[in-house]
């Protein structure tokens, strides 16, 4: 909460800092995720894409490692199965372009954190048909 104070009063900067914690660790991942998906902040962006770009990053890290036993690492997994949809919100085309990509995955872990997304009312909202094919989509995989 305190980041998103800050990103209230200066959110160029709070994007600038973020990128910095989205290469730390993975309880720092979790705090810039956290604190740049936040509906008032992101409505305030001329353009989201960079915060897309973090979550795209951060996912990425995450299908990449190795040991996914940390309980640090279990932390990001869960706060980016509400940040996506968040960030998605603030610009459908591009959110739903970018989910995408993560939504074909095959990865147990990458599922897991898009269908926790895509159970957030906020998407149903904003694109139920959307949403309810991605859903299917995702039920009828084999994990």
């Amino acid at each position: 909460m305190a980041l998103q104070n800050y990103g209230d009063r200066n959110p160029d900067r709070l994007l600038q800092e973020m990128k910095a914690w989205s290469q730390g660790t993975w309880l720092e991942k979790r705090a810039a995720a956290a604190a740049l998906c936040e509906p008032r902040l992101l409505r305030r962006m001329e353009d989201p894409g960079p915060v897309f770009d973090l979550l795209d990053q951060m996912t990425q890290s995450l299908y990449e490692s190795r040991d996914r036993t940390s309980e640090d690492l279990k932390v990001l997994r869960q706060g980016l199965g509400y940040c996506w949809s968040v960030a998605a919100v603030s610009a459908p085309d591009a959110g739903k372009s970018r989910m995408e990509h993560w939504l074909v995955q095959t990865d147990p872990d990458i599922r897991w954190i898009m269908k926790e997304n895509l159970k957030k009312n906020r998407l149903k909202k904003m694109d139920p048909v959307w949403t309810e094919h991605w859903l299917a989509v995702l039920s009828n995989k084999a994990v």
